[in-house]
């Protein structure tokens, strides 16, 4: 069932983002073997003063992030990055809930909490260190710093790898087998399991390269505004829910 859904969000492209009358404009403009996800991108880059291959790279770890939120049995939190992405893509409506039926065969809602609570910052910090925990199982890799180390409900940067930054969640996960291992190179994460996980290029198929677009603004996730608040995430029936610190939700089957 992992690896099902993992290779769904793989093939996924965000093609339904194109409106058909616009795909012939968008393929001109961005060419290659994945013009939707480049247009995507370029989206974000412009309007978070990111880099186009920063863009990329977030739009990967959000496929990862909503992978974590769909088979966790916990709450899951995203970075403030991951989080940016995922509120871009929940503005295309028709699109995200196609997402939502076709691809993760189930509703990944997003529900921002309405009322700010300062006490409840610690509950997302521990939701934010399972959710990297999370990663580290199942993709047998850290998680990048540049889209990982900045939480959004903290203005702080942190290395997501530190010793002991994992210790206290070391013990909330199921008996599953990890995604990594249900790739060719089995449990010692040899050379296919690590070809999907490990970076240079990613599932994206158009890499990660600056060819397109301009590539003068800032890489940096926290260089957009921060409205500083936090969000609680709820249960879901399949098992797992998501959350973040601007908006959270569950999912269902």
């Amino acid at each position: 069932m992992k690896k099902d859904l993992w290779l769904r969000l793989k093939k996924y492209h965000f093609d339904n983002l194109v409106p058909p009358h616009l795909g012939d404009r968008v393929s001109s403009m961005f060419g290659g073997s994945d013009p939707s996800t480049h247009a995507f991108a370029s989206k974000l880059a412009r309007k978070l003063s990111w880099k186009p291959s920063f863009a990329l790279h977030a739009i990967e770890e959000y496929k990862k992030f909503v992978f974590l939120g769909v088979t966790s049995d916990f709450a899951v939190t995203p970075s403030k990055a991951i989080d940016q992405v995922w509120h871009e893509h929940i503005l295309f409506s028709r699109a995200y809930r196609e997402f939502c039926r076709d691809v993760l065969e189930r509703d990944f809602d997003h529900n921002p909490e309405l009322v700010q609570l300062d006490q409840q910052t610690d509950t997302f910090k521990a939701q934010f260190d399972a959710t990297v925990a999370a990663y580290e199982r199942e993709f047998s890799v850290h998680p990048p710093s540049d889209i990982w180390g900045t939480p959004k409900f903290d203005k702080k940067k942190r290395r997501v790898h530190d010793d002991g930054f994992l210790a206290s969640t070391s013990t909330i996960y199921d008996d599953g087998t990890p995604l990594y291992m249900q790739f060719d190179g089995g449990s010692d994460g040899a050379a296919d399991s690590m070809m999907e996980f490990g970076g240079g290029g990613g599932f994206l198929g158009g890499g990660g390269g600056d060819s397109w677009g301009s590539d003068s603004t800032s890489s940096d996730s926290s260089s957009s505004s921060d409205s500083g608040s936090s969000d609680s995430g709820s249960s879901c029936s399949s098992g797992s829910s998501c959350s973040s610190s601007c908006g959270g939700g569950g999912c269902s089957s």
